[in-house]
Parts: structure tokens; C-alpha cells; sequence
């Protein structure tokens, strides 16, 4: 078995589960707010659907039947099911809860893209089922650990304890016990691969790519090399100038003044940091995040990762990992920003606000909130929002200690039609998005 990295942007996959798992599938919950468990970690960016709304996962928020839980490429989490189940999704992945009866113990799963493990209860009741659906096939267990991945056309199972009964969507079916691994591929009326003793070093990857403690604790400390400088004019590091050829490290200071340019290779993705700008850089388990102060910022990435993740005024804007993309981030002022895509797809959190923006569309941003740094915090730490202090952009002052201030009511998401050069490259943007206005 071969594991892959994502090739479909998540949000596809997305509607791929909604377009193979029609509600009609599954029993619909008597009331919209039929609970199934709850979010009992979470590393940003996450998000949960409900209802054709994109809102902010946070620990303790409550599922619901038929939401849909999303990991973007720096984001994990964990769900805790009221039966005692508890599921882990790694990076870049989504999971539909389309059923959970804990007192029935019926429980039905969707996977659209991406790594889960799942630590199931032992099933007590005579009816009783859990299943992990994906659109290759079907995992059904009985008191058990195991993982399903779903990439590529291809679904995953690894069986860490216990039993799972795998079956492609033809109905043929196979027995996988601890220990052991098959596949299955979207299409294929063969049935699984037969089980195989799955190598230690599938069952540590399996492990590590959806385990929420682990992506805390790989996210390397300060100081630690990260890049290089391939082209300087004018610009700084620290209170140093410049030079090309030069190590950025994470936990770095980087700015420019009027006028000048700063580029920054990180593998194969390349940072820009334009005239009059300043931004701090991090290394992340996903490549790099840029906490952008002022001025802007360019990006230019293939496929995959190393991935940028740019955070300015505690909006979080995250470039599709799958595909290549291209664009720019710019602070007018701490409560306006500009947003360009010029390649690829580009996902922008504003507190429980979101929107995926598309190739070729340019938007403005109204955050909650300005940010005044008081100490060089990485955004993805746990502590971030205590190294700084907000203002909101309506309404009187907030201070480091309330670090989320109640939004005040504007219209988040706001569209343009512009022609800018990005990357060194001159493009018409036009776009026509909903601008969804907050409570």
C-alpha cells in the first residue's frame, strides 16, 4: 500500500461527500440540533459546516448530526463522541458525522478526503453498527482502533486492535485484523486487496499524521533554520541589513523600507515581503507562517507542501495546500486588508467568518480586530492571542486580556474588481462574492 499526499482540494472533496452521500443515505436527526459529541481538541484551522455555514471549531464546540468537520493544512482535531468514541483527523482532511445513536450504538461516518484514525466502543446492542464510509468503500467495526485514509481514489485501512470488516462498494468484502492493512480503489469491482502485515513505518506514519499531540510537539522552537535570502534591496533582518545568500531563521523579524524588496525561499515556496512592509516569520509543521505587521506580503507555491499561511490583524488567510497557487496579502491599515488570488484557491478565516476564494478574484477583508504586538508569539501557538492586544475596528479599546472581543457588526467579506501586479506579473481581477454580514 502507498500512502500519498492530497491532490483534490479539500473543498471539492467536500462536495463529493454531499454529491455520494445524499442525505436521504442516512436517517436525518429528528431535530437540527440532534448532538452526536463534541470538538475536544483542536489545532487551527478547523472548521465545521452545518447547515451550508462555515463556522469556527473550537474545544468544546458541539456536533451536531450531518456536520461536516475540516482540517486545512495546518489544522488538526479531535472529536469526542458521546458514545466514548473518539475520532482524530490529520491535516487536509474532512469528516461527515451523518449518524451517531449512542444509545442505539448507530453510528454512520463520511469521509471525503484525507486521514482519520478512529478509536470506536465495543458494539454491545444486537443492531448495533459503526461504520466509516468513503467513496471507495465501507469500514464496519466492532470494538476497535483503526485508520482509514482516503486520497487519490483510494481508501486506506490500517487495523492497529481489533477487527474491521472492509468492503468496496460492490459489496465485496474482506476481514482485516490487528495489525494488518488493505486498500481499495474507487470504481474497482475486485473487492479490497487482500490484508497484509502492515511495515512499522505505515502504522508510525498513520500514527503521526493524525495524532493532535504530535502536531503540537513537532512544530520546532525558535531559531531554527528555515529559509534563505535570494534577493535584498533596502531591506532588514532584525536591525541588520540584508544580505543575499543569508539564513532566515523562525522566530525572525524581517521589514523593508520605501521602496525595497525582500525574497525568501523556503524549499520550493517563495515569500516577498514588498516596500514598507514588516512581518515576522515561523516555521510550522506545514512549512512556513508569516505574522504580516504591515505593508504586504507575496506568495508563490507549487503543490503541496512547504505551504505559507499568512495571519495579519488575526485573519488567517491559507492557500490550498493541493494545488499551486500565487497571490498577495497587503495591510492598508490594521482594520482593511487586501487580498489578491492569482493562481490556485486561497481559504480566509475572520473569526467564525470564512470564505474560499477563487483563482482570480480579489476581495477586502474588514477584521474584528487590529492587533498591537507585545512579544514575537508564532500564530499557530497556543499562547498567541496573549502576545498582543486588540482593538476593535468599531467600538471602544479591548486589552491583551480579552483576546477575543465580541465582533462588531460590519460586512466581513467585501468584493473588487481591480488590476494589479502580483509576483511581477499584471492581472485584471474581477470577482462577484457574497459579502456575508456579521451579527
Amino acid at each position: 500500500m502507498r500512502m500519498t499526499a492530497s491532490n483534490v482540494p479539500a473543498i471539492a472533496c467536500l462536495l463529493a461527500i454531499m454529491l455520494l452521500f445524499p442525505t436521504a443515505t442516512f436517517a436525518i436527526p429528528d431535530t437540527p440540533e440532534q448532538r452526536a459529541g463534541e470538538v475536544s481538541r483542536v489545532i487551527p484551522s478547523v472548521s465545521i459546516l452545518r447547515s451550508g455555514q462555515s463556522i469556527a471549531a473550537d474545544t468544546k464546540a458541539p456536533i451536531y448530526w450531518q456536520d461536516v468537520v475540516n482540517t486545512l493544512s495546518s489544522g488538526r482535531a479531535r472529536v469526542s463522541l458521546d458514545d466514548g468514541s473518539v475520532v482524530n483527523l490529520g491535516s487536509d482532511s474532512n469528516l461527515r458525522v451523518a449518524k451517531h445513536d449512542a444509545g442505539a450504538q448507530q453510528t454512520e461516518l463520511a469521509v471525503g478526503l484525507g486521514k482519520i484514525r478512529i478509536q470506536a466502543q465495543k458494539i454491545a446492542r444486537p443492531n448495533g453498527k459503526f461504520e466509516v464510509r468513503t467513496p471507495a468503500g465501507v469500514a464496519g467495526v466492532i470494538g476497535t482502533d483503526f485508520y482509514v485514509g482516503y486520497e487519490n481514489n483510494t481508501m486506506d485501512v490500517i487495523v492497529f486492535e481489533g477487527k474491521v470488516k472492509f468492503c468496496n462498494l460492490a459489496g465485496i468484502c474482506v476481514e482485516v485484523g490487528a495489525g494488518e492493512m488493505s486498500n481499495a480503489h474507487t470504481g474497482d469491482s475486485n473487492g479490497p486487496a487482500a490484508p497484509a502485515q502492515a511495515p512499522a513505518a505505515v502504522v508510525s506514519g498513520a500514527l503521526g499524521n493524525t495524532s493532535v499531540e504530535i502536531a503540537v510537539q513537532t512544530i520546532p522552537a525558535e531559531h531554527a533554520p528555515l529559509g534563505m535570502v535570494t534577493k535584498t534591496l533596502l531591506a532588514h533582518i532584525g536591525s541588520s541589513d540584508s544580505a543575499e545568500g543569508e539564513t532566515i531563521f523562525s522566530g525572525d523579524f524581517l521589514s523593508t523600507d520605501a521602496g525595497g524588496v525582500l525574497v525568501v525561499r523556503v524549499g520550493n515556496l517563495s515569500l516577498e515581503l514588498q516596500g514598507g512592509s514588516a512581518a515576522h516569520i515561523f516555521r510550522a509543521n506545514y512549512g512556513v507562517v508569516v505574522a504580516l505587521n504591515r505593508g504586504s506580503v507575496a506568495y508563490n507555491k507549487p503543490s503541496g507542501q512547504p505551504n505559507a499561511v499568512i495571519v495579519a490583524s488575526d485573519v488567517r488567510i491559507t492557500p490550498v495546500v493541493s494545488t499551486a497557487s500565487s497571490g498577495r496579502v497587503s495591510v492598508d491599515d490594521p482594520c482593511n486588508l487586501l487580498i489578491h488570488s492569482q493562481r490556485g484557491q486561497v481559504y480566509v478565516q475572520v473569526g467564525s467568518a470564512s470564505q474560499l476564494v477563487e483563482q482570480g478574484k480579489a476581495f477586502r477583508v474588514r477584521p474584528i480586530s487590529s492587533v498591537s504586538e507585545r512579544t514575537s508569539v508564532s500564530p499557530d501557538a497556543d499562547d498567541y492571542h496573549e502576545s498582543h492586544q486588540h482593538q476593535p475596528c468599531q467600538g471602544p479599546a479591548q486589552t491583551f486580556n480579552n483576546p477575543h472581543p465580541k465582533p462588531p457588526s460590519f460586512s466581513t467579506f467585501t468584493a473588487v474588481a481591480v488590476g494589479v501586479a502580483i509576483v511581477g506579473t499584471a492581472i485584471p481581477l474581477v470577482v462577484a462574492l457574497e459579502s456575508p454580514s456579521r451579527p
